[in-house]
């Protein structure tokens, strides 16, 4: 039922408004304008019908003061017994929505208040529309540079940009139909960890904004990183299956409004926010970070010898005791290496061999901690067997990847053949069945 604010200082007017309305509406009553503003801060009426000249402020100065008060769009009705034209025209430029005078017909005046709802609830949906990310329903791009526009001018908290890690790879792997699905829960995750009255958007494919108001400590940033990111990969197993390996998680750029400065610019405080991000995203990712700038900071002239730095760097970077196996890494560091293994063979005209290892129970009733142990004795087998030049990954619960650099199709057959004898030499492996599948990679010039 809709609801709407009738405002008029005599009481006869008031009580008949009110008479004929109260059937088809809730109706709320105020005798003047200033306890029409208090009554819309708590009841936020879909519509307000209000006397043109009353004493202290007028109609009009009702209309402008909520209009500087509220984003929102407004409809107004003015009731008046003035019949000269000229205040008609200032209330419809103020945007009054219709005009009814003294003394009015009730069936006049419901089929005025009718029409306007209908006429704002129109113009309401199609405004939801331009602002709205239709698959999210939250604020689009456009949406939040709109109300963040105004919020950083006028109010205080804290301005977060949240990526998401590894997306790409549910697209990928598991099609986009999955990977809309993921954005979704992502984005009820969100909103789930901040309050009603705060502010989220989605600004991009996997990137999303939230602003909570009057938060200045982080606390309240480091339960929000910790919470959305267990919270979304319980999510993201419910939707692609409890054996999804994807790392997925959040990456998050904060930023205090108003700045360290005062400053109060959303461009400022977007950009700041999202060099933030950036560090999040090039040290670890599934965390956050605060925007901080030191005005007093001064460049470090103190020089350091290259040659140490060098040497330095390449120990941190090397690994230690390095065994004689295969580098198995988990999808997302497997992915950036094997992407510039790719580009290596082709641009030296190389050769390797891909291969994927498929394990499925032989028969009914393994339990699924006997099938997830056989399975990781699997990878743990080849992981031994392989040479030091071989990657894996573990790409599902029940499969592992393999590229073999320097391997052509005449040699690869001797290679599985190792290890699947190996493997199943072990204990409980006859439970299951390893298939298997290989390509070859076959960069040189023919």
């Amino acid at each position: 039922m809709s609801k709407i604010l009738i405002v008029d200082d005599e009481p006869m007017m008031l009580k008949l408004t009110n008479r004929i309305l109260a059937d088809k509406y809730e109706v709320v009553l105020a005798n003047n304008a200033e306890e029409a503003l208090e009554l819309y801060e708590r009841e936020h009426p879909d519509l307000i019908l209000t006397d043109l000249l009353m004493p202290g402020m007028t109609g009009f100065e009702l209309h402008e003061t909520l209009q500087k008060r509220y984003t929102d769009v407004i409809p107004v009705i003015y009731m008046t017994a003035d019949d000269t034209g000229e205040s008609e025209t200032k209330g419809f430029d103020l945007g009054a929505a219709d005009y009814i005078h003294k003394p009015f017909r009730p069936d006049v005046l419901l089929r005025r208040v009718e029409h306007t709802l209908k006429d704002y609830e129109h113009m309401k949906d199609l405004r939801e529309e331009a602002v709205t990310d239709p698959l999210t329903g939250l604020l689009n791009k456009g949406g939040v540079a709109k109300v963040m526009t105004r919020v950083c001018l006028e109010q205080s908290g804290v301005f977060m940009i949240i990526d998401l890690d590894s997306f790409k790879l549910v697209n990928d792997l598991y099609g986009h139909d999955d990977g809309d699905e993921i954005l979704k829960c992502f984005a009820a995750v969100v909103r789930a960890n901040v309050r009603s009255e705060d502010i989220v958007g989605r600004i991009g494919g996997d990137e999303f904004i939230a602003f909570c108001y009057g938060v200045n400590d982080e606390a309240f940033i480091r339960h929000f990183s910790e919470s959305v990111n267990e919270q979304f990969l319980a999510g993201a197993r419910r939707i692609l299956g409890a054996d999804m390996s994807i790392p997925l998680g959040a990456s998050i750029g904060a930023v205090y409004v108003p700045g360290e400065n005062g400053s109060r610019d959303y461009e400022e405080v977007f950009k700041n926010a999202d060099d933030t991000l950036y560090n999040v995203k090039q040290n670890g990712k599934h965390g956050y970070d605060i925007f901080f700038k030191d005005e007093n900071a001064t460049v470090d002239l103190k020089q350091t010898d290259p040659n140490e730095d060098l040497e330095r760097f390449s120990q941190i970077l090397e690994e230690r005791n390095i065994k004689d196996s295969a580098l198995w890494l988990n999808q997302e560091a497997f992915t950036g290496v094997y992407r510039f293994l790719l580009r290596y063979l082709r641009r030296y005209e190389g050769t390797a061999v891909k291969a994927i290892f498929t394990l499925d129970p032989k028969e009914t009733g393994i339990s699924s901690e006997e099938f997830n142990d056989l399975v990781t004795l699997f990878g743990e087998t080849a992981h031994g067997l392989l040479r030091k030049s071989d990657l894996m990954t573990q790409s599902r619960a029940d499969q592992f990847f393999m590229l073999f650099p320097e391997l052509d199709d005449k040699n690869i057959d001797c290679v599985t053949r190792r290890i699947l004898e190996e493997y199943q030499k072990k204990e409980g492996t006859q439970k299951l069945r390893v298939r298997m599948a290989t390509a070859m990679i076959d960069f040189t010039k023919k």
